[in-house]
């Protein structure tokens, strides 16, 4: 695919599949606490946007850092608390983006390599400017999500 300058279409397009993913969508014959490992090794960014959508209901109390995010008070998983943030990429000015990167390193215990990956959806509009995501480790050896090391991301 061609680099493209999102439009509005592109990102109420993005937004709608992205709000859907974060549903918590599964097949069904997978349990909710079923290991979940990416497609590819080393992961790129699809593999990266997958993961997260099908963590969409690991609960911000996982780290300190989720605590009290979200757009509401009522957030208490990972999907809610982006998807009130997907809904903000609606409006028609200003730019909007979903920035992924990942990253070769150990784990805080230095012992396991995993791949650190981030997911940040960014809004800038004249002052208003701010990005909040979440990061989260994949294994290397077996690409397993790592599920107790989501950190909540961000700012306005």
């Amino acid at each position: 695919m061609g680099a493209s300058t999102p439009t509005l279409g592109h990102s109420a397009l993005l937004c709608a599949a992205l709000i859907i993913g974060f549903g918590g969508c599964r097949p069904v014959d997978a349990p909710a606490d079923a290991a979940l490992s990416v497609s590819n090794l080393p992961p790129k960014p699809k593999d990266v946007i997958e993961a997260l959508m099908r963590s969409s209901e690991i609960s911000l109390s996982v780290d300190p850092s989720c605590n009290g995010v979200g757009t509401e008070a009522s957030d208490k998983t990972i999907g809610r608390y982006l998807s009130g943030f997907l809904v903000e990429q609606n409006a028609p000015k200003g730019q909007n983006w979903i920035e992924t990167t990942i990253e070769s390193g150990k784990d805080a215990a230095g012992v396991e390599m995993i791949w650190l990956c981030h997911v940040v959806i960014r809004h800038v509009d004249g002052d208003d400017r701010w990005g909040w995501g979440v990061q989260f480790a994949v294994r290397q050896k077996d690409g397993v999500v790592l599920r107790d090391s989501f950190r909540c991301t961000g700012g306005g």
